[in-house]
């Protein structure tokens, strides 16, 4: 894996010619949602784009009244509004998951204003909802640990939410975004993803938080566009010069293409 320096460098050269491959809108200044909200969209957002998941997230706002209803809806009638994101059912499972704990909690869907209150608020509110201790003293990333131990919420749903809605520093790796950064060399191909926290504070160290949200978004577009799971486009890649596996995969497929017979005509 190359150092830090190295990854550092490697990765800006990526995300400057993966912003002129795929031009995205102003993100700085937008208003965040409610904290439940983001959660929630998040839910949607994981191995998505975000036009996928807005979209999606939109549905499922306007097909119910309200929360509540969607609460104690099916599985099933919650994933019909969510296709054709993938896993439907199992993203539906944990939104209906996330909302009924929070209600049991405060028989409501407010989580308060932490959002609007810092980081130390946001830990002291997250530890009331989430039947965690003292996390107003240890801090978000405490804070970010414990909610990541709720069952519905995982370590994605909790960095997202970091980023978006609390004003931390979190990248949030999805599948697809760990499938870019390994073929790029900058995550191990072996890595523990039982361990993702631990990947994801690697790759914040040599990420800058002013440059986060425009890399999220840059790497799920990669994804889904450029470097897919299966047969990615590699002689199309605006970062093939950067990337080790792409280069092996061009060269391969050109020794293949040179040993073919040619058509006699």
């Amino acid at each position: 894996m190359p150092a830090i320096t190295n990854k550092q460098q490697l990765l800006a050269q990526v995300q400057t010619a993966l912003k002129k491959r795929f031009p995205l809108p102003v993100m700085e200044g937008e208003t965040p949602r409610p904290l439940l909200e983001e959660l929630i969209y998040a839910i949607c957002r994981e191995g998505s784009i975000s036009s996928e998941a807005d979209a999606a997230f939109e549905r499922l706002k306007k097909s119910f009244v309200d929360w509540n209803e969607i609460r104690v809806s099916t599985v099933q009638e919650v994933a019909e509004v969510l296709r054709p994101l993938p896993q439907a059912g199992l993203r539906a499972g944990w939104i209906i998951g996330v909302l009924q704990a929070v209600f049991e909690l405060n028989y409501s869907f407010e989580i308060g204003d932490m959002e609007k209150k810092g980081l130390k608020h946001a830990a002291k509110q997250i530890s009331r909802y989430f039947n965690t201790k003292d996390l107003e003293t240890k801090g978000l990333k405490q804070a970010a640990k414990q909610i990541g131990r709720f069952k519905q919420v995982n370590d994605f749903a909790v960095a997202w939410v970091v980023q978006r809605s609390l004003g931390g520093h979190a990248i949030p790796l999805d599948g697809p975004t760990i499938r870019v950064l390994q073929r790029l060399g900058v995550v191990e191909a072996d890595i523990d993803l039982e361990d993702l926290e631990a990947v994801r504070s690697g790759i914040e160290h040599v990420i800058p938080k002013a440059r986060g949200l425009e890399f999220t978004e840059l790497m799920s577009l990669q994804a889904k566009e450029i470097c897919t799971e299966k047969d990615p486009l590699c002689s199309k890649c605006p970062v093939l010069t950067e990337c080790p596996t792409g280069q092996e995969l061009t060269a391969k497929k050109s020794d293949k293409n040179d040993g073919k017979p040619k058509k006699s005509r």
